[in-house]
């Protein structure tokens, strides 16, 4: 519309002719619109000459600087802006001349010292005038923060983000492009911080913004598909990355030359994707294609050419050409040395990516000079003087992820001594690691993205773990094998420790009660919109109303951060609480256990990359450490849970034995019998339920025969456990939704209907909730009265949740897996999401799963399995019952009858579902003995028995008939005497 009233305008020859087409160049710029753009600023400069535009000539020079920036023509830009410039022009257009000049610099060639020059003259010449316009100062402050961003100092750059969106939003309001253009920015930065969910909630409000100003198909929407295709690719979800890629990709192909930039940014992209897909010979060839282009485009001297170089080095890693990659990234370094300054993040990843090949190739003294080269570009405080022992004081850095990589590097460095004395300077590197990673978590905001600081824990202690077990060997010492322990533990469940750790800070740090409401309130309003984005998702994905609910969600989101800021501001008490969290050591566990009822052992592990398992048993006596090389193991689990869902096609004896052998026969003589066992597992290790492995590979012998068993996520975890307290009765509520039958789908044999995401109808199920009710004396939800509005209402004034149903398990979004109620109703879908958990307020002491695959999900290096019963640990219910494969419709039943008959004779709750399984195997038959029916429930968590409070009626009844009959007897005896 814009474009055809300019039109309009100098058509009929108005006095404002010359402002109309300046404004019409503007808008063909903004719609991408570039060779009609030109065409009006070719006009405008044949006006110009005649002397017939009254414009000044240096705002068409700058609009035409600004189209071949667009176009990827920096060369001509630079001249452009210089000639502008050259006129001497009045304050505020030399400010925006030197503004779009080191724009131009740092869009396309990333030439930072070219930028920071443009951006101080521009500064001087703003503050000497004291130039007032916001357009121009938020210009500049967005400037300032790229150059910043590509320094690596994300913080610095946020910050200046934050101080242009202000000046942008000031004059334009919150619903304009070019405010989602510094939302994508700050996207970027909170990506680069590691914050990605944090990120994605930017890029999406920012891509929403793009779309409704501009149009689908802008060059600005590829932007931000590329940056939410990027951050994909960061969370290793690569298909979904390879196809927004693609998207923006087919807008910028439409609209860009084939040797653009953005075009080669694109393809770049998409190699990196096939990269991540393990197709790496079709990443090869696209960044190959790619240097190319952008050798003939910049020249050797270039960060995007050095990039190209970097990418061609990784390549080479994945295929172990260790030569060939350090190659690779030996030139990467050397264009560095041109292009960057004494400190930048990029050639600190150079760095730190050659000493990891040089360790590779066992030339430790060249990965060391590397690795330390790596902290001098990435720690500014840091001053490096040739002594690769140096251990910097990490309090200043541009990049955690590259800091902690070359403090671990250095670790690793020194792990291939022969003797204590070569292997101990390790241990000062992996003591500053941990400092590190204690200093970063702080900065975290999202719950979700604590996720990455798990993964950086779980590197962490694969390190310690390798380095401590050998000095333990050369030098036999108590203290080695408590490190071995606590590194592990520092790398597990830190993310859930992290969110029970912050909810317990709230309850017990004096904030007053109207804050405690206030928090609460946002909690609530979080969750009411998520549900309604879900909502709108299934019914209609391009309703009109989920841009704006996503804004508000957005909003929302930043003003909960202010409020934890104002708390952690103003209630030290609660600071301390939230982040004082450390792994738990191993004298108070074996303290732990021994003013423990039940004899128990815990068993700890640590799988890490290099195939590594290490093994800590700790009894109320003694800690024991076993290492050993396990090259096999996730081949073999998969192979157990292939053998145990797909009954007669695999050999399952086999498969349980190798397993067993793997991970309990090198402890086996540590165990004492008949004692209950606390299994931590670590990544898919948590897949595996250790009661069904089989002692030797012929017969039945299991270990639920010798031990039984629960499992936790950390030793932390473990010891936090309290003794529960009841009102009255242990109250039960048993649910047992109603399905209908799937029009489409076949039901299976009756001893084959699964809970699972077929909804099929569940006899089995109805007919369990019944039993349990019936054994507990609780109270029963059956069929069409089994809602989730019902559930949230009341599922808090209950000790013990039965939910017999389907699950729907999400493997790339864990938030999203759900718990499937009777139909919706009108407040609510029939769904329960794990995010959905987080704001109900739960105070069971035990809740039963008896679904499908609820403690199963996606991995998380460090932070294990993101199951649906993980959700319940994080909303705190201590004790979650949950299956580990499809449970079957048909045996559930007698198993949960058993466990809850066990339960109510006042037995503890892993000892209530080991009898059970027995229970149940004492009258199975056939292939209904397969561990398939019978293995997949394991508990997690506390094991404690369920007070049973009894009516002291029962117990008075017997009592007084007995007093009945001693005093008959007596008086009898009176008798005969």
């Amino acid at each position: 519309l814009s474009i055809t009233g300019y039109c309009n305008f100098i058509h009929k020859g108005s006095d404002e002719c010359d402002n109309a087409c300046k404004e019409l160049i503007t808008c063909h710029l903004k719609t991408n619109n570039f060779d009609q753009a030109g065409k009006e600023i070719d006009y405008s400069i044949n006006l110009i000459r005649r002397h017939s535009l009254i414009v000044s000539p240096v705002e068409i020079l700058s609009l035409k600087a600004q189209l071949k920036v667009k176009l990827g023509q920096t060369d001509e830009a630079h001249m452009l802006y210089d000639s502008i410039i050259g006129f001497n022009p009045i304050a505020i257009e030399l400010a925006e001349a030197n503004v779009g000049k080191g724009f131009a610099y740092i869009i396309h060639n990333s030439n930072l010292q070219e930028a920071e020059k443009a951006y101080v003259t521009a500064k001087k010449v703003i503050d000497d005038n004291s130039i007032l316009d916001k357009i121009l100062l938020s210009k500049l402050l967005d400037l300032y923060g790229r150059i910043k961003w590509h320094t690596g100092e994300f913080e610095a750059a946020l910050e200046q983000f934050r101080l242009a969106l202000a000046h942008c939003i000031s004059v334009f309001g919150v619903s304009h492009p070019d405010v989602g253009a510094i939302y994508a920015n700050m996207g970027i930065m909170y990506k680069n911080l590691l914050q990605y969910d944090k990120a994605l909630e930017y890029y999406t409000l920012s891509l929403n913004l793009r779309k409704k100003f501009l149009g689908v198909d802008h060059l600005e929407v590829a932007n931000s598909y590329n940056n939410i295709g990027y951050l994909l690719y960061k969370k290793d979800l690569f298909e979904d990355a390879l196809t927004i890629h693609q998207k923006a990709l087919n807008i910028r192909k439409v609209q860009l030359s084939p040797s653009h930039s953005s075009i080669l940014q694109s393809l770049e992209h998409i190699g990196l994707c096939y990269g991540g897909m393990g197709q790496f010979r079709e990443a090869e060839k696209y960044f190959k294609s790619i240097l190319n282009a952008r050798i003939e485009k910049y020249g050797i001297n270039n960060h995007w050419v050095g990039y190209a170089y970097y990418n061609l080095g990784a390549i080479a890693v994945e295929d172990q050409d260790y030569h060939k990659a350090a190659d690779y990234f030996s030139i990467a370094i050397e264009i560095g040395k041109v292009v960057y300054g004494p400190y930048n993040y990029d050639q600190a990843d150079n760095y730190n990516r050659l000493a990891n090949c040089y360790l590779k190739l066992n030339e430790t003294g060249k990965a060391q000079q590397n690795f330390q080269l790596a902290l001098q570009h990435n720690l500014p405080e840091y001053d490096w003087e040739g002594d690769v022992k140096s251990v910097p004081e990490v309090n200043y850095y541009l990049s955690f992820r590259e800091a902690l990589r070359s403090l671990i590097g250095l670790a690793n460095s020194f792990a291939n001594g022969q003797v204590a004395d070569e292997i101990v300077p390790s241990i000062s590197f992996i003591i500053e690691s941990e400092n590190l990673i204690k200093k970063f978590k702080r900065n975290f905001s999202k719950d979700s993205d604590l996720l990455s600081i798990s993964s950086s824990s779980k590197q962490l202690a694969d390190c310690a773990n390798k380095i401590y077990y050998k000095l333990n060997e050369l030098n036999p010492n108590h203290a080695y094998k408590e490190e071995i322990f606590r590194y592990s533990e520092l790398a597990k469940g830190s993310a859930l420790l992290s969110k029970l750790n912050a909810e317990k800070a709230i309850r017990i740090s004096d904030i007053p009660e109207d804050l405690l409401k206030t928090e609460l309130l946002f909690k609530n309003k979080q969750d009411s919109l998520n549900n309604l984005i879900l909502n709108i998702l299934n019914e209609d994905k391009h309703s009109p109303e989920l841009d704006a609910i996503k804004t508000q969600l957005f909003e929302t989101n930043r003003s909960y951060e202010s409020f934890i800021d104002l708390l952690e501001a103003n209630y030290p008490k609660y600071t301390l609480n939230k982040y004082g969290i450390d792994p738990v050591k191993i004298q108070r566990v074996q303290q732990f256990l021994s003013n423990s009822e039940s004899r128990s052992s815990v068993i700890q592990y640590n799988y890490s990359e290099q195939n590594d398992l290490t093994i800590s048993i700790i009894t109320s006596e003694e800690h024991r450490v076993v290492q050993l090389k396990s090259l096999e193991l996730v081949d073999k689990i998969q192979l157990l849970r292939q053998a145990i869902q797909e009954p007669g096609k695999e050999d399952f004896r086999a498969a349980s034995f190798e397993l067993f052998k793997e991970l309990i026969a090198p402890i086996e003589d540590f165990l004492v019998p008949d004692k209950h066992l606390v299994i931590i597992p670590d990544g898919i290790i948590g897949f595996v339920p250790f009661d069904i492995l089989l002692r030797r590979p012929e017969g039945e012998d299991y270990l639920l025969f010798s031990h039984s068993i629960t499992y936790d996520l950390s030793a932390t975890l473990f010891v936090s456990r309290v003794p529960q307290e009841t009102n009255g009765n242990s109250k039960l509520l048993s649910y047992a939704p109603k399905f209908e039958q799937v029009v489409g789908e076949s039901v299976p044999l009756d001893e084959l209907i699964v809970r699972s995401d077929i909804l099929n109808p569940l006899p089995g199920a109805e007919d369990e909730a019944r039993k349990v009710s019936e054994i507990m004396e609780g109270d029963l939800r059956l069929g069409e009265s089994a809602t989730e509005a019902l559930f949230k209402k009341e599922a808090g004034s209950y000790d013990i949740l039965h939910l017999a149903t389907h699950s729907i398990i999400n493997q790339e979004d864990p938030n999203y897996s759900k718990l499937m109620f009777s139909d919706k109703d009108d407040s609510e879908d029939g769904m329960l999401h794990a995010f959905e958990l987080e704001n109900m307020s739960l105070n069971a002491t035990l809740v039963t799963l008896s679904a499908c695959n609820t403690g199963v999900g996606k991995i998380e290096e460090g932070e294990g399995v993101m199951s649906m019963a993980r959700a319940f640990r994080s909303a705190g219910v201590p004790s979650v019952v949950m299956s580990l494969w499809p449970a079957s419709d048909k045996s559930t039943p007698d198993l949960m009858k058993y466990f809850y008959q066990n339960l109510n004779n006042g037995q503890s709750k892993d000892v209530a579902l080991n009898h059970a399984r027995k229970q149940y195997l004492e009258t199975a038959t056939g292939k209904a003995r397969h561990p398939f029916y019978w293995g997949g429930f394991v508990l997690i968590g506390d094991n404690q028995p369920i007070k049973i409070d009894r009516n002291p009626m029962i117990w008075m009844l017997p009592i007084a008939l007995l007093m009945v009959v001693m005093l008959a007897i007596a008086y009898n005896k009176r008798r005969r005497i």
